[in-house]
């Protein structure tokens, strides 16, 4: 499934300091004009030496520092091969790429008649009421008053202390997050992520100019000891992360290791990024990191994964004194959320339809991984009983790689692990399979099937029957 190693010689000529830094920077080159495209497999360390006239030493100071900038991963009896980046040939297939197949490859929440009934009569209540011109103007920037205390309420549901004055009101959790960052830090800065993680936070980060340094994992999310040390040496200004149903491991951080968490943050002043759009699924989860350390702490959530995607409504909320700068950054990047669809989210959240939508969604994920633990029954993987993903460890001789086009091209669309990566070799042979996207659970089913069917096989005999 590899492609085969190129004959690569980097061209080192013109490229000033020392020589392992060249072939680097050479490296990170030829990947940005497509020379070598993800998947390439690079030559050995002696090879390249031999054919540069440098050291050995010099290609492995070389390799190491491509390594530690993301662009490369090496595999233990395998060789070096240019890291696959975020995007369609890992797994991350854009809307409506796998027609006709079965996509587990996004985290969506699924749709049905609940949700278009409870649409469609917004929609009339909205056509006859008022306040429709209204919804076709311009809103503050932050949200109109009503809209701001939906978000509110709805994040008070999830276990939040805020209130309206505190919340603000966005064009769903991608873009709370831009709103945070924008506002809070500035190019150069270091944040801090876990090492495996929601992947659109990397290209947010890049676009800001934000430095991005990965924090290691463990069974319970975030590890203190991790951070701890990161704040030492890197000096962050922010941590972006997710404590329950962290995307993509399922971890849920106990209420002990988020006081842990939030003891280093206080002493480091470091602000508190809690992506927690996946909290609605649990029931019995552990209070917010926010409320414990509530002046520099921001929460973001989203009723695009929690409701229905097309709705593209967020809520953050945010110490009273950050909210202005918030609300800046709201006007810098979408000027104000659309006030049609925030009024359906405040519509659904008055009326309690918001609160039985997500409760259904929750039953509906436990029969899905219900189905997933008896399909899946003799693979290692993490789930949690009301989870939209699960995270499947890729059976020898598999690789993550493999599996994402073999499975493919039988029209079953997953993630590879490495799509969640920010630190080199994380998620490798790891598959995320999204749950909540497939239509029914009888798709879910046949989807699972053929994945168990797939991986138990060999990769060379999977790959000839399709």
């Amino acid at each position: 499934m590899h492609r085969p190693a190129l004959e690569w010689l980097p061209d080192l000529s013109g490229i000033p300091g020392p020589k392992y830094l060249a072939i680097a920077r050479a490296m990170a080159e030829d990947i940005a004009t497509g020379r070598l495209a993800p998947g390439t497999q690079l030559p050995t360390h002696r090879e390249l030496a031999y054919q540069l006239g440098v050291t050995v030493g010099t290609v492995s100071r070389g390799y190491a520092e491509a390594t530690r900038r993301g662009l490369i991963d090496g595999e233990v009896g395998r060789g070096t091969f240019v890291r696959r980046r975020i995007g369609r040939d890992m797994g991350e297939i854009p809307v409506g790429a796998n027609r006709g197949g079965i996509d587990f490859g996004l985290n969506y929440p699924p749709l049905g008649a609940s949700e278009r009934e409870a649409f469609a009569a917004a929609l009339h209540e909205i056509a006859d009421g008022r306040d429709l011109m209204n919804l076709l103007a311009y809103a503050p920037h932050g949200g109109a008053p009503r809209h701001r205390r939906a978000a509110a309420d709805w994040m008070v549901s999830l276990g939040v202390k805020t209130d309206a004055d505190r919340a603000i009101v966005t064009t769903g959790g991608q873009n709370g997050m831009l709103a945070a960052f924008s506002a809070l830090v500035q190019a150069g800065d270091t944040i801090l992520v876990e090492k495996l993680t929601y992947p659109g936070i990397v290209p947010l980060a890049e676009m800001l100019g934000l430095k991005v340094q990965p924090v290691e994992l463990d069974a319970e999310g975030l590890s203190p000891d991790a951070l701890e040390e990161a704040c030492r040496s890197f000096a962050p200004r922010a941590l972006y992360f997710m404590p329950t149903l962290q995307n993509p491991t399922n971890t849920i951080m106990s209420a002990k290791r988020r006081e842990q968490v939030a003891e280093i943050a206080a002493r480091y002043n470091l602000i508190l990024v809690e992506d927690d759009i996946y909290r609605f699924l649990v029931e019995d989860a552990p209070e917010p990191l926010s409320n414990l350390l509530p002046e520099q702490s921001i929460f973001i959530t989203s009723a695009a994964k929690q409701l229905a995607p097309g709705l593209r409504i967020g809520g953050v909320s945010a110490p009273r004194a950050m909210v202005p700068r918030l609300e800046r950054a709201m006007r810098a990047s979408t000027w104000m959320a659309a006030p049609a669809m925030a009024e359906i989210f405040a519509l659904w959240v008055d009326r309690g339809i918001a609160l039985r939508l997500a409760r259904e969604k929750a039953e509906e994920m436990r029969q899905r991984q219900e189905a997933a633990a008896e399909i899946l029954h003799g693979f290692e993987f993490a789930q949690h009983p009301t989870s939209m993903h699960l995270w499947l460890t890729v059976p020898a001789p598999w690789t993550d790689r493999d599996a994402v086009a073999v499975l493919g091209e039988q029209g079953v669309a997953v993630s590879s692990g490495q799509v969640f990566a920010t630190a080199p070799g994380a998620g490798r042979n790891r598959l995320r399979l999204s749950l909540g996207n497939p239509k029914d659970l009888k798709t879910v089913r046949h989807g699972l099937t053929l994945v168990a069917d797939t991986l138990a096989g060999a990769p060379q005999q999977a790959a000839s029957i399709v």
